[in-house]
């Protein structure tokens, strides 16, 4: 089963740290709404939903691995049409990410997080998929 990250803005009278809760079929991101905008949000589930296919939970049973650093490059001059570019590693995982789509508050607090939750899940040999039409 592939998982499905959803990234969901909310608003509230105060600022909140983002955070992320788990699902049967993935998780959700929620980001205080003047942290992303509606495109950023649907960006980052696109990105989040394509790296889970990279990743996955680990079992109860498997020891937790180490801790990976992540972070968010906020890029003022991001190719056009570009939103997002991943570097996804084993060492590491960083984000570059168009300006204007996300508050840096924001993205410290979440690439954090998911760094403090990286010891629970385990890089899987990377996968490839080629859609043809018929003909």
């Amino acid at each position: 089963m592939e998982l499905t990250i959803e990234v969901e803005r909310l608003r509230r009278d105060e600022w909140f740290a983002p955070y992320i809760e788990d699902h049967d079929t993935g998780c959700t991101f929620f980001f205080y709404a003047d942290d992303i905008t509606d495109e950023g949000a649907e960006a980052f589930a696109h990105v989040f939903t394509q790296q889970a296919k990279r990743w996955k939970p680990r079992t109860t049973d498997a020891p937790r691995g180490r801790q990976i650093p992540i972070w968010m490059e906020i890029d003022p001059d991001m190719e056009r049409g570009c939103a997002i570019v991943v570097d996804d590693q084993a060492d590491y995982i960083t984000y570059f990410v168009r300006e204007g789509l996300i508050k840096q508050r924001s993205a410290d607090a979440i690439t954090r997080h998911q760094s403090e939750r990286s010891p629970d899940w385990e890089r899987q040999p990377a996968r490839y998929v080629a859609q043809r039409r018929a003909v």
